[in-house]
């Protein structure tokens, strides 16, 4: 998708919504693309005898899903949106990264972001020693 400001975004709960505005609103040059709630991960075991056509939905239905997947160039971003976010956040958009590794080329660059609103205590510290870009808006 073109990386601009919508109305609604797949999936975003109005306060990660109200982040990415202001995150497009400050960097408006940020990305050539994005992709909105990408799935990854093997998600859950499809039971015995499911239909075929069920069974697809049943699998992107029960996967980990990115909030944002950021083009620019050879490089990308994974993007967690998450409001007053603390150190769980940072395992979980790492897990993310990992998982888009496993389908992405690998001649891109992956990187985790992390964008929330609030800087809590230790948030700068974790985020820089695991190769975490934390952005406040």
């Amino acid at each position: 998708m073109e990386y601009r400001k919508y109305n609604s975004y797949p999936h975003m709960r109005p306060e990660d919504q109200a982040i990415w505005d202001r995150f497009i609103t400050k960097n408006p040059e940020a990305y050539n693309e994005v992709f909105y709630d990408v799935p990854v991960g093997e998600g859950a075991q499809i039971p015995k005898g499911t239909q075929e056509n069920i069974a697809i939905d049943f699998k992107i239905l029960t996967q980990w899903k990115i909030d944002v997947v950021g083009h620019k160039g050879n490089n990308t971003d994974i993007i967690e949106l998450k409001p007053n976010a603390g150190i769980g956040a940072l395992g979980q958009i790492q897990s993310y990264a990992r998982l888009y590794k496993k389908i992405a080329k690998p001649i891109e660059q992956i990187t985790p972001v992390l964008i929330t609103d609030k800087l809590r205590p230790d948030m700068e510290l974790l985020a820089r020693e695991q190769g975490i870009i934390l952005i406040i808006v």
